[in-house]
């Protein structure tokens, strides 16, 4: 569980300043109200990043903005695992997934609902 957390991790990290990574790959994790703040930030983040890349595009989706949400989406399946809602964002996880060209890697979410 703790690989596929860090592997999800991987995929949220870009463009946040704080380091996610180091909050599941920790011998000695955060408290978990620690961890959701980060993965609350980086929801946030991607949220904002999705939507000026769709505004700048004037109003069109673009494969940055795709991204973002993509990234957005990820975060909030982790956020949804940590609280122990994960199969409510399972479906939108997999599509995520799928957006970011890694569909290789849905089992991830699946063996995380199956928990």
């Amino acid at each position: 569980m703790k690989n596929i957390l860090i592997r999800l991790a991987e995929l949220i990290q870009e463009g946040l300043s704080e380091d996610l990574l180091a909050a599941f790959k920790s011998s000695e994790p955060l408290p978990l109200d620690e961890r959701l703040a980060l993965i609350g930030k980086a929801i946030d983040l991607h949220q904002e990043r999705a939507e000026t890349l769709w505004l700048k595009a004037g109003g069109k989706r673009t494969p940055e903005e795709r991204r973002a949400s993509a990234q957005a989406e990820l975060a909030s399946f982790v956020f949804a695992y940590l609280t122990g809602d994960a199969t409510e964002y399972a479906d939108s996880a997999m599509e995520a997934l799928q957006t970011l060209g890694r569909q290789s890697e849905i089992d991830l979410i699946t063996g995380l609902c199956s928990k």
